[in-house]
């Protein structure tokens, strides 16, 4: 009996059976597309957000590699049907942000809906590597950065000092900064290694999406990948200890050379790992029972669709962050009168700025002198609002390159970049500082002294935008 027989005489059960039937014995990938565009309907506003965030250039562009290859293995797999059980986890992933609207953020609202897509498209027999590339196409590199940066510099520092004191060298880790003979090896936020993990997580899902594994070769390959890269970036500040210590006479290009040899490594051994799983750990896949009957079949589809209409009477959580406090006056108008003895000139916010300090928790200030930017952020609480210079620069079309840091005469460290658009070029130096003398370097470092109570608010970020070869960018 079809799926009309089963569904008896009735105008919109007959209706609903020619769906299903055309669901089983049509074109699948045209139904997965139709699923998957009611999906990405309903759930509008984190479409548009991820489209924003993937041209204003505030994160790298490489989500859209992996989107590119999620949506090309989606297409090249084999014609099969839906499973009822992805029906549910597509379902499931809905469920998540109804039920917890208050832990949303954009980002997270967007991964579920990724997640939600992949359970509709992904292979049974690739299902974690294919999910995965659908989460690697999210604009993950600057939250990771910000989130993980300073826990990842912490452990590579103590990781990477103990192996330099096995070797005989003596080096001591103190927070991210290596000591030995009373000089200071700074470990700054681009050696974390976020970029190498993300680089590291691709190139394994893709691994398994070509070899097919099953799920604990999957699991297996994913850990390789992870653990290769967090070793292989111990081994880069090992070696990058020699270059910035001087122990080693090597060339401008040596620092950046020494990462991408160690990274070609950390590549090679994904390669070699996933190229052994096919043979060891891979399996058939299971077939799709035909002869369920076409009620039972929908029931998963139905529970999916009522949680998509949901979605769309939910209220947005993909709107603008609240507002921010009014915070204390007496510390920017302190910060205002120094500065002004100094020279300085204040300046009103651009548009840029302005909405960026609609939703910032505390107030922002633009001052300038000569050819000098400086931009003053008092700060009321942790929060992610407050992000590297280099994100600000990228979202409006400048290239950045990371520099050593900067060392006042008074000692005081500031982290550097170095920013170029159409020839021109701007250092940009940034800190945090309390008010009771601590100093950050980085916004993932401070972020997570303000939330593990070793620092109290309210503090004060200062990023200053340096022209460099006299090049007149302002």
């Amino acid at each position: 009996m079809d799926a009309r027989g089963a569904l008896g005489g009735s105008p919109w059960l007959r209706c609903i059976g020619r769906f299903l039937s055309w669901r089983g014995r049509g074109d699948v990938r045209s139904f997965r597309f139709l699923c998957s565009l009611a999906l990405l309907v309903v759930c509008w506003p984190t479409v548009r957000w991820y489209a924003a965030r993937m041209v204003d250039g505030s994160d790298e562009p490489w989500g859209v590699l992996a989107l590119g290859a999620a949506v090309g293995f989606a297409f090249l797999g084999r014609r099969r049907p839906v499973p009822s059980c992805r029906y549910v986890m597509a379902a499931g992933f809905l469920l998540v942000p109804l039920a917890a609207p208050f832990l949303m953020t954009p980002l997270v609202y967007a991964l579920f809906v990724f997640l939600a897509v992949a359970a509709l498209w992904a292979d049974s027999r690739i299902w974690i590597g294919h999910a995965g590339l659908f989460v690697l196409a999210l604009p993950l590199i600057s939250s990771l950065q910000f989130y993980g940066g300073f826990p990842l510099r912490w452990l590579i520092g103590k990781m990477s000092a103990a192996v330099l004191s096995f070797l005989g060298w003596g080096v001591e880790a103190r927070g991210t900064v290596m000591h030995w003979r009373g000089e200071m090896v700074v470990i700054d936020a681009p050696c974390s290694g976020v970029q190498m993990l993300w680089g590291s997580a691709f190139l394994a899902c893709v691994m398994i999406c070509i070899q097919k594994p099953n799920l604990r070769g999957s699991v297996l390959l994913l850990q390789v990948a992870s653990f290769s890269a967090f070793i292989g970036n111990v081994l880069r500040n090992v070696l990058l200890f020699f270059v910035e210590s001087k122990l080693w006479d090597l060339p401008d290009w040596g620092h950046d050379g020494v990462g991408m040899i160690v990274f070609a490594l950390v590549l090679a051994v994904i390669v070699a790992a996933g190229s052994q799983l096919r043979a060891k750990v891979a399996s058939p896949p299971r077939a799709v029972d035909p002869r369920r009957s076409a009620v039972s079949a929908s029931c998963p589809l139905f529970l999916f669709l009522v949680l998509a209409l949901l979605v769309v009477t939910r209220p947005d959580t993909v709107s603008a962050l609240p507002e921010g406090r009014v915070v204390r006056t007496d510390i920017m108008d302190t910060i205002r009168s120094e500065l002004f003895e100094e020279g300085w000139v204040a300046f009103p916010l651009d548009e840029h700025s302005a909405a960026y300090a609609k939703g910032f928790p505390g107030a922002i200030e633009l001052f300038g002198k000569d050819e000098r930017r400086l931009v003053v952020r008092v700060i009321e609480r942790a929060t992610r609002r407050y992000h590297l210079s280099a994100d600000c620069y990228r979202a409006i079309g400048y290239a950045t390159e990371p520099m050593p840091l900067f060392r006042e005469v008074d000692g005081s460290m500031w982290g550097r970049v170095l920013a170029s658009r159409d020839g021109e070029k701007v250092e940009v130096r940034e800190r945090v500082v309390s008010l009771d003398g601590q100093s950050w370097t980085d916004p993932s470092s401070w972020f997570w002294s303000a939330m593990l109570g070793r620092s109290e608010g309210p503090w004060v970020g200062y990023a200053e935008s340096v022209p460099v070869e006299g090049s007149q960018v302002f």
